[in-house]
């Protein structure tokens, strides 16, 4: 008889524990039903993080074309004949100073001290920014190729303050070194061949040759075998081959293997994506406006916008509109063609991640 009442009384706690959890069950179920009803459902966390995503890239993609215009005057005389693409031609004048001149003997030594190519004149001079990049690229090119044999025959000669084309331009009062030169000219085939290759009173232009010292020779340079390496990789320095061959009709200057002109790192990728000499150049970036500019990537990662201005032709200044950018460590310049137009290359910061370097940059 016990035995019987403690399992009926065990039957009663079972359904009694039962009856409360069931409770428990039906009241949560209901909590969450009336917070469903109240509260919509989110949309799925793909679905936001999409949304948002593009969003974001919107608002990226609009701060980057978005900044301040400021409004600069210009006095035209002063930015008409001037800048990185001046032009010396047969049919156009260089007629403004050279800017910026030194000599190049110290553009001679790599970063570490050691001398990568040589000069046939310590009268050499050019325009600082042109020899920093001829070092930086002279300098890549006898890492690559283990070749240090590169020498300088031509640029702006300056000696006692006064500039020359050649230096053989140089009058002989001036010259204290008359003999030496006569010999390193017949060794150097320096010569004055350069009469209609022109722009040396630039300061950014120059002529190469080669100097074996271990032969004693001076051959010429034709950009041929290891020397390639310069025309293929020249313009991410920003030097662009001045005269080839097969644009005479178009520079009216025979192909000339050895003259490089420096346009600086954004002009020379435009130049080298496109196939262009400078006379080309300018008609290409007159369809580029502030409105409109023409967007770039240098070899060094910089993000460049290219555009062009008519000068005013009633006022003796003008007016163009400039981006403001407070992140900008270069800001922007002017470059004239001689002619009432000028070209600006504005900085609009750095790509987050540079442009991979081509096979072209391995050592050979």
């Amino acid at each position: 008889m016990l035995e019987k009442l403690k399992e009926k009384y065990k039957k009663i706690r079972w359904t009694r524990t039962l009856c409360r959890r069931t409770g428990l069950i039906l009241a949560a179920s209901l909590i969450f039903i009336l917070a469903l009803t109240t509260h919509p459902v989110k949309k799925s966390s793909s679905t936001d993080d999409s949304s948002s995503s593009s969003e974001s890239s919107a608002s990226s993609a609009a701060e980057k074309k978005s900044y301040e215009t400021k409004y600069e005057k210009i006095e035209n005389d002063k930015v008409n004949n001037t800048g990185l693409l001046v032009l010396d031609n047969k049919d156009h004048s260089y007629t403004a100073n050279a800017q910026d001149l030194v000599p190049i003997y110290s553009y001679l030594f790599n970063a570490n001290g050691e001398q990568v190519m040589t000069t046939s004149s310590m009268n050499v001079s050019g325009n600082k920014d042109m020899f920093a990049h001829l070092n930086s690229m002279i300098s890549d090119f006898a890492a690559a190729t283990s070749l240090r044999t590169i020498m300088v025959t031509n640029s702006t000669y300056l000696l006692e303050g006064r500039v020359y084309k050649t230096q053989y331009d140089i009058p002989k009062q001036q010259d204290q070194q008359d003999n030496a030169k006569k010999e390193e000219k017949a060794e150097s085939g320096n010569t004055p061949s350069s009469a209609g290759c022109y722009e040396h009173l630039t300061g950014l232009a120059v002529d190469l040759h080669l100097y074996e010292k271990d032969k004693g020779t001076y051959p010429e340079f034709t950009g041929e075998g290891k020397y390639a390496w310069i025309n293929e990789n020249c313009w991410k320095y920003g030097f662009v081959l001045r005269y080839p061959g097969e644009k005479q009709s178009v520079t009216g200057v025979e192909g000339k293997k050895n003259h490089y002109r420096y346009v600086g790192q954004a002009y020379a990728k435009v130049m080298h994506d496109n196939d262009l000499v400078l006379e080309e150049l300018y008609e290409f970036l007159d369809k580029y406006t502030y409105e409109d500019p023409l967007l770039i990537t240098t070899s060094d990662g910089k993000e460049r916008m290219i555009y062009s201005a008519a000068l005013d032709k009633e006022n003796s200044e003008t007016t163009i509109p400039t981006p403001e950018l407070s992140r900008s460590d270069f800001g922007y310049e002017i470059t004239g063609n001689g002619s009432g137009r000028v070209y600006i290359c504005a900085d609009v910061g750095i790509s987050e991640a540079p442009p991979a370097q081509d096979s072209s940059n391995a050592q050979s």
